[in-house]
């Protein structure tokens, strides 16, 4: 996720106030949320766990237990951390382990190994019981995590945080379209008055860097556990506003045009390269596809290099990882 979703929530504002002017929009606030429609609609597809391809089951299966998202790679930026964070000691290794670029060399990787598989793991049991609370689909949800940030809760740069590499714009959609989060976030920061969403918005991305100097790991694994819960609610908050992007084009419920994999795959979309881009794409293949769209419609209308990378985004997270079958 970076800066040019910036550009994409702004683009937002003008397709949703031109779809409903009676909503307020505060377009000269850069802090100003995504306005919610006067005119919304009750039933999403985000929760509507019907009609699953197998081809998508792999991604969107849903685990008994914890164990089964195990997983054991190798991950050269988490490594990286480690060692930085002096939790691995690669003192034998070319270059302390690192590379320039502050990812694991080879030597570096290996002895991190032992770390490494422990922390891709130490949020699973998270992952499912952000699955219980939101519905978010865990599988896809651990994918996520593994693309953005390799398990490494901290900031990146000045604009990503957490393990989902949260961003602002990104906290401010979640906040806005799932008020449950809001009404959280506005207790633990003190400010459930303001109008304005700021506070919350920068309060959240704070509560997303759980990187402790005094924990095991370095990792505060409460704290990001709950982090966790907190990303999952985000995502859920950019369904119900891709959902009511479909709406808005068609018409009509937005489950009588996308189904179940199709409104994750757009929401992931949009988590990556904004809004404006599923608009976009929905807009042009709902003109050719009135009877409803499928992710394999929609895409041949993505359109741009911004918005080109989102799709592939989408293709990295739902790839064939797990090998879960109904």
């Amino acid at each position: 996720m970076t800066g040019h979703r910036i550009l994409q929530w702004f683009s937002l504002l003008s397709i949703l106030a031109m779809a409903f002017p009676a909503a307020p929009v505060q377009a000269n606030s850069p802090a100003a949320p995504p306005p919610v429609p006067a005119v919304q609609q009750v039933y999403s597809p985000c929760k509507n766990r019907v009609n699953i391809q197998e081809e998508d089951m792999d991604w969107l299966f849903v685990p008994e237990t914890a164990s089964q998202l195990q997983t054991n790679l190798p991950y050269a930026f988490l490594a990286g951390q480690l060692i930085q964070n002096k939790v691995v000691n690669a003192e034998n290794c070319p270059s302390g382990g690192l590379q320039s670029d502050g990812y694991a060399n080879p030597c570096g990787l290996a002895v991190a190994k032992p770390y490494t598989d422990q922390v891709q793991n130490m949020y699973d049991e998270a992952i499912l019981e952000a699955w219980r609370n939101t519905g978010v689909p865990p599988v896809m949800l651990k994918q996520l995590i593994r693309y953005e940030s390799q398990f490494w809760p901290g900031q990146f740069g000045e604009a990503h945080y957490g393990l989902g590499h949260l961003t602002y714009y990104g906290a401010i959609t979640g906040l806005t379209w799932y008020p449950p989060l809001r009404a959280e976030i506005c207790t633990i920061s003190g400010d459930c008055g303001s109008p304005l969403i700021d506070i919350q918005a920068m309060t959240l991305l704070s509560l997303m860097d759980v990187t402790c100097p005094t924990c095991a790991m370095k990792i505060d694994l409460e704290r990001a556990r709950r982090s966790v819960h907190y990303l999952a609610e985000v995502l859920l908050g950019h369904c119900y506003q891709v959902s009511q992007v479909v709406f808005n084009v068609a018409g009509i419920p937005s489950s009588s045009v996308v189904d179940y994999a199709t409104i994750w795959k757009l929401t992931l979309f949009s988590y990556n390269a904004g809004p404006t881009c599923v608009y976009e794409a929905v807009n042009e293949a709902y003109e050719t596809f009135p009877g409803g769209m499928g992710w394999r419609n929609i895409r041949n209308f993505i359109r741009g290099d911004q918005c080109i990378r989102g799709e592939t985004y989408v293709d990295q997270i739902t790839e064939r990882f797990y090998q879960f079958t109904q």
